[in-house]
């Protein structure tokens, strides 16, 4: 019971830190993009 247990805490950390990276992923490049985007306008 006590590994079944580790065991979720283990795969829910793994789904939170996945979450996480996708979403850092998804927003770095918009970021980048506006940064861009006020560097070609000066």
């Amino acid at each position: 019971m006590l590994q079944f247990q580790t065991l979720g805490v283990v795969s829910c950390s793994k789904m939170n830190l996945v979450g996480t990276l996708g979403r850092s992923f998804f927003e770095f490049p918009n970021s980048f993009q506006k940064r861009w985007e006020k560097q070609k306008k000066n």
